[in-house]
């Protein structure tokens, strides 16, 4: 039996949580994981361990952090991963390696008893991308300077006593490579990594390169490739969503319901133990909760029936209201949740990606048989977030150009 996690991003990244629980009630089952993205300016580092952290696990969930490399406002600063490499950060990093430690040993302020809290950390996620400051592909870096800038921070934190039953590192791609280098190259290794992680979307018919495809087409090519470089570690496709928007302009409620059900069944046999959608209505109607579509309606919310419909199998890692850890050791890091792991070989997809494992180099030569623009259908949206003013005032924009979206977080 393969368990998962129940997770999902939603809502005010911790500021409220009256949406989270809406879709609890909704679905009769508390999310045990909740995704927010923060940056690397001061002010977001206090919102952060003030406020956001504490109210998610308040509402007994775990958080996912993904910690994006953006200054205040959204800026970004070329070669990031290199000047980290070279200790430019280490003043944040250590501030914040230290708050986190903090936050971590619970209220009493002990860490290392029955009170420790939890958290995962996606740190500088879609590096095989070209949309973030963090990729190589963005220029004044190297995947090498990425790897050793991941050592690095790793290092610190480690440092700091946050061992894995406190903290779990989250390892995440793109479902495709865009831009110069693979997944591959990036690779941080096995003792740097507690998760790896997929990130991947339907756009279906929304943008002029993209068309509809099914979570098989979207996971299969990269998941088999991340199981090349690491057989053992728990898989999650850390961002997921679809679309409704089928043929044209035209909202298909049965067809993203259709692709909600395929991808149930589909983490079970690829063995993913944690995939929280993304619920929000952002480029596209992604929602499956609240949002401005749905197939049912359900206490004036638009409702898809088949996310909810996923959840009510006993194959759920759900949060324990006896545990002040709110689950297991072993179900936080992912062990014995499934009793197998299987290497994928990709089938058919929009995109048609041949992979080639150079055993001397462990890096992967990845040939695109389409056009570029077919590869980026497949890939992930890019997003970062802007919080405009306030606890609970959230607005979401795209910045940059091109058929990738990208996304401005940053904090006032």
């Amino acid at each position: 039996m393969n368990y998962k996690l129940t997770s999902v991003f939603y809502g005010n990244q911790g500021w409220s949580m009256d949406e989270i629980e809406n879709l609890s009630s909704w679905t009769n089952k508390r999310p045990t994981v909740i995704v927010l993205f923060t940056d690397w300016c001061n002010g977001s580092m206090i919102d952060l361990f003030n406020t956001q952290l504490n109210n998610i696990w308040n509402n007994n969930s775990i958080p996912l952090i993904t910690w994006e490399l953006y200054g205040c406002g959204g800026t970004s600063q070329p070669g990031i991963m290199r000047l980290v490499r070279n200790n430019i950060y280490d003043t944040y990093i250590n501030q914040f390696g230290d708050r986190l430690r903090i936050w971590l040993a619970g209220n009493d302020g002990i860490l290392g008893n029955a009170d420790d809290r939890r958290v995962y950390l996606r740190l500088a996620h879609e590096m095989n991308g070209n949309w973030y400051p963090w990729s190589a592909s963005m220029g004044n870096s190297t995947p090498q300077d990425y790897i050793l800038a991941w050592h690095h921070i790793h290092d610190i934190f480690s440092n700091k006593s946050l061992d894995s039953t406190k903290l779990q590192w989250i390892w995440s791609v793109n479902n495709a490579d865009v831009g110069n280098y693979t997944a591959e190259n990036y690779w941080v290794g096995d003792s740097y990594v507690d998760w790896i992680g997929v990130d991947g979307y339907n756009w279906g018919a929304t943008q002029s390169w993209s068309t509809w495809v099914w979570p098989n087409q979207i996971f299969d090519n990269m998941i088999g490739r991340l199981r090349l470089l690491s057989s053992t570690k728990p898989l999650c496709i850390s961002e997921y969503g679809t679309t409704s928007k089928r043929i044209g302009n035209i909202s298909d409620t049965q067809s993203k319901n259709d692709w909600l059900n395929e991808f149930c069944a589909y983490m079970n046999t690829t063995q993913i133990q944690m995939a929280p959608y993304f619920n929000t209505d952002k480029e596209t109607d992604w929602a499956i909760f609240g949002g401005m579509n749905g197939n049912m309606i359900w206490n004036n919310f638009s409702v898809y029936t088949a996310f909810k419909d996923c959840l009510q199998s006993n194959d759920w890692v759900l949060p324990d209201s006896t545990n002040q850890r709110i689950i297991t050791d072993e179900q936080f890091a992912g062990i014995g949740n499934t009793t197998t792991m299987t290497t994928l070989t990709s089938s058919s997809s929009t995109t048609s990606i041949s992979t080639t494992l150079n055993a001397s180099t462990s890096s992967t030569t990845t040939n695109a048989t389409s056009s570029a623009t077919s590869i980026t259908s497949m890939t992930s949206r890019g997003l970062r977030f802007q919080k405009l003013s306030g606890p609970g005032s959230q607005s979401f924009q795209n910045s940059g150009s091109g058929s990738v979206p990208k996304l401005l977080y940053g904090t006032v």
